[in-house]
């Protein structure tokens, strides 16, 4: 896989749209609310954690399949269902209405991958590239566990020349 270039997007209050209801739409879910998304969760089924989700109001279940036009009123969109040739119908409606879409399978289809990210209340760090997934966490993790000692150190810099 090649380096992807890091785009960062403002999704607060936008709606997202996200296809399927099982671990990998989950995870899809949690990262577009993290940034205050907007989501639509469109899937026949979900698993019971996106079901107490949209039960508290943290987004919209459709309890239906994909139709086409699904995706015209979205920022963005990602495709998680357990069907690849669904998943590519998906990418292929935004792809010709310019709309950015994340695929899980086959992951080729998508046009943007959602990167580990570090975060706090200040900073965003996107971690993405060729290492194995494995290093990547570590890596992540790694970050994470020492950004607070971080901030604090380039915050109390004497940034005099």
């Amino acid at each position: 896989m090649a380096i992807g270039f890091p785009l960062l997007i403002d999704l607060k209050g936008n709606n997202c749209t996200v296809f399927g209801g099982g671990k990998s739409a989950l995870r899809r879910v949690k990262e577009l609310l993290r940034f205050g998304a907007k989501v639509t969760l469109i899937a026949p089924q979900i698993c019971p954690e996106l079901s107490q989700m949209s039960e508290e109001g943290l987004g919209r279940h459709i309890p239906r399949k994909y139709f086409r036009g699904d995706c015209s009123n979205s920022q963005i969109c990602v495709a998680a269902t357990d069907d690849p040739n669904l998943n590519i119908a998906i990418s292929t409606e935004c792809k010709n209405k310019g709309i950015p879409v994340n695929v899980t399978q086959p992951r080729s289809y998508g046009t943007f991958s959602f990167p580990r990210m570090v975060t706090d209340d200040q900073v965003v760090i996107s971690i993405n590239g060729s290492l194995p997934a494995e290093q990547l966490s570590r890596l992540r993790d790694r970050l994470q566990r020492d950004l607070p000692t971080i901030l604090e150190e380039i915050s109390t810099e004497d940034n005099t020349f």
